[in-house]
Parts: structure tokens; C-alpha cells; sequence
């Protein structure tokens, strides 16, 4: 009798650690970016223990995150609880919050202390009509990185300069020396296939928005129609040479590429160059008097399907991965990239001179321009109206329409999709 009752109690122990262990919740994560893989599971077991949580992540491929996605959610199976997602061409959000795959985070949002002191430039990426998708992982703001040794050999001190039409005429001097017919160096770096990169960039210090607030286009409005025809001037001039990102350090390193306009994840090129010349860094020039002097370029965000279950506890997770000021901290001394919670900038990590740059605290730079990150007008059809206008962009450059007429072409075919 007493070794059935010790028995019995041995059973009931080991059902009630079972019990208690199969209580934990899974929460599964997709993620399309390795990098940032890393660095969940490097902080998975916190996460997990704060959150009484057995975290299962895993990396989906970029080129079929949507389509997998779509298909766990009509199944509903497999769907997950939290998703990372990259800002461009996200195909996932939309104003009208039942055509989304994700959940408005309003409600949330508006209640969170958190959140309130994020970046609202770069919430701005996430929100479209009025509703908040996601939380942004990164600033990404973009300074003006430049090899201060070439351009003062020809006269020139970037530091000085005001206004991109300064930088561009300034960059005439730069171009002179020619070898085999061809510049020696160069001022900047662009694909010349429209709105990315380079154009992206400087764009969003016009002021000029290719979506009203209504989220109709607008690319045939008068700043919009001036900064195409002022972009293909300064293209023109000769100063830009292609942008090479197989190639672009060492462009940087052998003095053919004299600067470039760099978010955070990409500063790192100029690092070999910093070995040969003294690099520099910068806000960027405005475009006008009271512009903006930074804009933002790339990125992911955090955000909840349809069909998560409790996304009360979900958001809570998110946001604590996302604006942990621990992680914070840790994540830009090992990545470069800064986060948009302002509140853990104060920290000494911030504060360091950067070699790199002559003793620059770059940080601070970064910091100082991520506060007047301009907000860009976003919507259900942004990333396919910047395709309408490079179709266009190619003939407005080779002169086979004009500047009017590429627009206008491209007007037409955006407001399509509105209508």
C-alpha cells in the first residue's frame, strides 16, 4: 500500500510538471533577415523567461515570405505570431484594415508610453490611413559621408556647403581630372533607375510627396515636377558614377567614388577608405532653405498577423524586443544601427569619437538628424506607383520624352490604381 501511495504521488508530480511545462506558450517568429535572426536568438532566452514564453524563430526566405504567409493564413494553420518584414515594397499593409495580413496596432499604440517617444518619421513608413502596422526596428537616418582628402585637393571644403545645387557645382571641380577620357573621381553614386538609392535619398529633403495626404499621386505636382527636372541636370553634369554594390567599398578605397549619401547600415563601406584618406561625415545639404538635412532608406518592422492568438501578450513581446533599452544599447555597438526609441540615446555608447571619421562622433550626428526625420506620405499603392515612374524614368533621361510628359505618363498610370 505504501508503495502504490508513493507511486501515485511520483505521478502526480511528474503530471503536474507536465502540466505546468506544456503551460509555457509557443510563440512562433518569422523573420526574412538573417542578421536580425541572430540577434533574437542571441536574446531568446530573455525574452523567454520574461515572458513566460518558448519562442521558436524562424528565417523565411525574402522572395516567398508573402506567398507563405498568404497561404498559413487562408489555411489557418502554421500562422505565425509575430512577424518581421521589410519596410520597401512590403506588399502586406493597407489602409483599410481588412485588407491587411497584419493587425491595426492603434489601440495599442496609443495606450503604450513606449511608443509615443519612437521616431514618428520613421512610423511613418508603417502607417498607412491613419492605422499604425507595425514597430520600426531601425532609424536609419542618412548622412552625407565624403573623402575630405580629394575634395579639398580640389579646393573644396564639403563641410561648408549649404545646398545640394552648392554640392553639385562644387562637384564640377572634382571631375576634371580625366583619364582615358573619364573623370578620375566622382561625387556620387546612383543606379540611375528612378526613385532608389541616391534620388531616394535626396528626394525626401525636398519636401515633395509622391502621395497626398489622401493617398492619391501626385507626381505631376510643381516640386515634384522641379526636383525631376533639377535631378536630371545634376545627373547630367557627370558627376555620378554608377552605384556598385559589389564594388562599392573598394570604389570608396581607391578615391573613385568621393562620398555618398549613407543610412546607418551601410556606413560601413567607407571603412577601408578610412585606412587611405580622411573620411568625413555630415548631415546632408538641403535641398531648400528650412528643408529637411537627412532622410531614412530601408529597414524592417515587427507585427502581428491575423489570426494571432492573444495579440495582447503579442504586442507586449514586440515592443519589449524592439525598444528594450538594453538591446538598444548592444545593438548599435555591434551593428551600427540605431534604434528609434530616443529615451536610450543618453547612453555613453553614443557619446564615443568614431576613428573612422578624425574623431567624429557619428552617433551623435545620427541621433541629431533622426529627431528631424522628415515623414514620408505612404499608402497601399506607394511601392508600385515609384515602379509606375521608373518605367518613365529611363525615356525622361535619354531625352526621348520630356520631363512633363514622362510624369504625366506616370500620373496616369498611378492614379489607375486608385481609382
Amino acid at each position: 500500500m505504501r508503495k502504490f501511495s508513493a507511486l501515485l504521488v511520483v505521478v502526480l508530480l511528474a503530471s503536474l510538471f507536465q502540466t505546468s511545462f506544456a503551460a509555457k506558450r509557443e510563440v512562433l517568429m518569422w523573420s526574412f533577415a538573417a542578421n536580425n535572426v541572430e540577434e533574437w536568438k542571441a536574446r531568446q532566452a530573455e525574452i523567454e523567461q520574461k515572458f513566460d514564453i518558448a519562442l521558436k524563430i524562424e528565417l523565411v526566405a525574402q522572395d516567398a515570405f508573402v506567398q507563405k504567409l498568404q497561404a498559413v493564413m487562408m489555411d489557418g494553420k502554421g500562422v505565425p505570431d509575430i512577424i518581421e518584414w521589410m519596410i520597401e515594397n512590403n506588399r502586406i499593409l493597407n489602409a483599410d484594415p481588412k485588407k491587411s495580413f497584419v493587425l491595426p496596432l492603434n489601440d495599442y499604440v496609443a495606450k503604450s508610453a513606449v511608443f509615443k517617444k519612437v521616431v514618428p518619421g520613421r512610423v511613418a513608413w508603417v502607417k498607412y490611413g491613419g492605422n499604425v502596422y507595425g514597430l520600426p526596428h531601425d532609424v536609419h537616418p542618412v548622412i552625407l559621408i565624403y573623402n575630405d582628402t580629394l575634395w579639398k585637393k580640389v579646393g573644396v571644403d564639403v563641410a561648408k556647403i549649404k545646398t545640394w545645387d552648392e554640392f553639385f557645382a562644387a562637384a564640377k571641380k572634382l571631375i576634371k581630372e580625366k583619364k582615358d577620357g573619364k573623370p578620375v573621381n566622382y561625387a556620387l553614386p546612383s543606379s540611375n533607375g528612378g526613385l532608389g538609392d541616391t534620388m531616394f535619398m535626396i528626394w525626401q529633403t525636398t519636401g515633395s510627396q509622391i502621395l497626398d495626404k489622401s493617398g492619391k499621386p501626385s507626381f505631376t505636382s510643381p516640386d515634384f515636377v522641379a526636383y525631376v527636372k533639377k535631378w536630371k541636370a545634376w545627373y547630367d553634369s557627370g558627376v555620378f558614377t554608377a552605384w556598385d554594390w559589389g564594388n562599392f567599398s573598394a570604389l570608396l578605397k581607391n578615391g573613385t567614388l568621393c562620398s555618398y549619401t549613407s543610412p546607418d547600415w551601410w556606413v560601413s563601406q567607407s571603412d577601408a577608405a578610412s585606412e587611405v584618406y580622411a573620411m568625413k561625415v555630415r548631415d546632408l545639404p538641403l535641398y531648400k532653405k528650412g528643408g529637411a538635412n537627412t532622410a531614412s532608406w530601408g529597414g524592417s518592422f515587427l507585427a502581428i498577423p491575423k489570426g494571432t492568438k492573444d495579440a495582447d501578450t503579442v504586442y507586449k513581446i514586440i515592443e519589449y524586443m524592439q525598444y528594450d533599452k538594453g538591446a538598444i544599447k548592444l545593438a548599435y555597438e555591434k551593428t551600427g544601427m540605431l534604434r528609434p526609441l530616443p529615451d536610450a540615446w543618453d547612453d555613453p555608447v553614443f557619446n564615443k569619437p568614431d576613428k573612422r571619421f578624425g574623431g567624429q562622433k557619428l552617433a551623435q550626428l545620427q541621433i541629431k538628424l533622426a529627431k528631424v526625420m522628415p515623414a514620408v506620405n505612404t499608402g497601399d499603392v506607394f511601392w508600385d506607383i515609384i515602379n509606375d515612374f521608373n518605367e518613365q524614368y529611363s525615356k525622361i533621361m535619354t531625352g526621348e520624352v520630356s520631363v512633363e510628359d514622362g510624369l504625366k505618363a506616370a500620373q496616369e498610370k498611378a492614379m489607375k490604381r486608385v481609382q
